[in-house]
């Protein structure tokens, strides 16, 4: 793909090119992290996955411009090769999280004496660092025999020719500026949509809709501010800022969240084990308290989408 292809287009492209620029744009980006990924250079998996999550969500939000059986298509496999990316990720989250953990008990934690017993302290490092390395390094080779099968290919392979020559539908005709607007419009109302569901004490997966709506409303927005889609401005921006601040508070939690829930299982392990465990649970409690904290600040996040939202209505 050359520079010309993802060069800035101008504001008054109709919607179907415009929407075709922004995904070739992550098409192109994405060639170019696979081999860092494959090689499992530092941050690599984790800015494919991104660029995965990018590419999905503009399908989903700027879907009506296009075929719906070819986005549908093209995101359940880009679905498939973003859950390979996450089960490497997710493991890097967690030796993350943990070595932070450890630093944090060391230092602030109430329970740090228990942590920092020589022999509950190499206990846990060993079980929640050093056999996550290795869990890492195994997952990462299934990972790289993946991205060898013909299945593999076949996704790329699709990804080209819809970039080289995409069905679209009449709102493709349309001006750019007018249609994605609406569209992220939309996007904004599916996220708020979603935060309606939530109750007082919300339930995992309705925390998860709404960080996964947030996300796509993030991305969306921003393909029509950054290059080769610069289509709007501040209001925009803002909409993307409250999108990435609703995707980040919940990533947060669930990312804490799910922690305590591998502390506790891995503490299951060493107790049957007959090894030191009581660090563990402290561990695993501390987790507990920063998801809490992270959950305290949905409400600010929630008000900035609504009065983001507002302001994009009124464009």
């Amino acid at each position: 793909m050359t520079d010309r292809e993802v060069a800035r287009l101008p504001s008054d492209a109709d919607a179907g090119t415009a929407a075709l620029a922004a995904l070739r744009a992550i098409a192109q980006r994405m060639s170019e992290l696979e081999p860092a990924a494959l090689a499992d250079e530092p941050d690599a998996v984790h800015q494919l996955r991104t660029q995965v999550r990018r590419l999905r969500s503009l399908l989903g939000a700027f879907g009506p411009v296009f075929d719906p059986s070819a986005t549908t298509a093209l995101r359940r496999r880009y679905g498939e090769f973003g859950r390979e990316l996450g089960t490497v990720r997710d493991i890097e989250v967690r030796i993350q999280v943990a070595e932070r953990s450890l630093e944090d008990a060391s230092e602030h934690d109430p329970h740090r004496d228990v942590v920092a017993d020589p022999d509950q302290a190499a206990a846990v490092r060993e079980r929640l660092v050093d056999d996550e390395v290795e869990a890492h390094r195994l997952a990462h080779a299934r990972f790289v025999e993946r991205q060898a099968m013909p299945r593999a290919e076949a996704r790329r392979d699709a990804l080209a020719a819809f970039l080289a020559a995409p069905t679209v539908t009449p709102l493709a005709a349309g001006a750019a500026r007018e249609v994605l607007g609406e569209l992220i419009e939309g996007e904004a109302r599916r996220a708020l949509r979603r935060v309606r569901r939530l109750g007082r004490h919300p339930e995992p997966e309705a925390l998860h809709d709404v960080r996964k709506a947030g996300r796509r409303l993030r991305y969306a927005a921003e393909s029509v501010v950054d290059e080769p889609l610069a289509l709007f401005g501040d209001r925009a921006t803002k909409l993307a800022q409250a999108g990435e601040a609703l995707h980040d508070v919940l990533g947060d939690h669930r990312d804490e969240v799910l922690f305590a829930e591998h502390v506790r299982r891995a503490g299951a392990h060493a107790s049957h084990a007959g090894e030191p465990s009581a660090a563990f649970e402290a561990l695993a409690a501390a987790a507990d308290e920063r998801a809490r904290e992270r959950l305290e600040q949905l409400d600010d996040a929630i008000d900035d989408l609504r009065s983001a939202a507002v302001a994009w209505a009124q464009r």
